[in-house]
């Protein structure tokens, strides 16, 4: 489900955006990682480089811009997952986002995205996928964009 940010609480997305939220999009570039630690889940950029180098999967939680868009895959057995690639303090990561269990998240190139998922460190692929509300199996995650968390 989209949510939008408002206030302390998280509310569902209303049609129009109110002004503290453009104040935000034009804000400090610290922004977004203060905005991801209103959840719980703050931005640990350095967390997830230490993961990258030891080649250990795990829960994180980065702070990215989005640099390709790629086509959706196909649904096998697991939902049609839709797919863009980041840059993580200049790591090329792809998300893997299950549209089959969260809604399409707006993306472009050159915007940036909060994301808290699962990362794996797939030499040559590295990907961070379970970018969606909690199904029972994983832990919940999300992908934050201008404000709006999509899970």
């Amino acid at each position: 489900m989209a949510r939008s940010w408002h206030g302390a609480g998280v509310r569902k997305l209303a049609v129009t955006r109110s002004s503290w939220r453009r104040a935000l999009l034009t804000a400090a570039p610290g922004a977004l990682a203060a905005l991801a630690g209103c959840g719980g889940d703050s931005v640990d950029n350095a967390a997830f480089a230490s993961d990258l180098r030891d080649a250990r999967p795990a829960e994180v939680t980065v702070q990215a811009t989005v640099t390709a868009l790629e086509a959706d895959s196909p649904d096998r057995g697991d939902g049609v997952h839709q797919r863009f690639v980041v840059s993580v303090d200049g790591t090329r990561v792809e998300i893997d986002h299950n549209i089959s269990l969260a809604p399409r998240v707006p993306v472009a190139t050159g915007r940036v995205v909060v994301v808290h998922g699962q990362f794996e460190p797939d030499p040559g692929h590295p990907v961070i996928h379970y970018t969606h509300h909690a199904t029972g199996k994983h832990e919940g995650g999300w992908i934050d964009l201008g404000g709006t968390r999509y899970e």
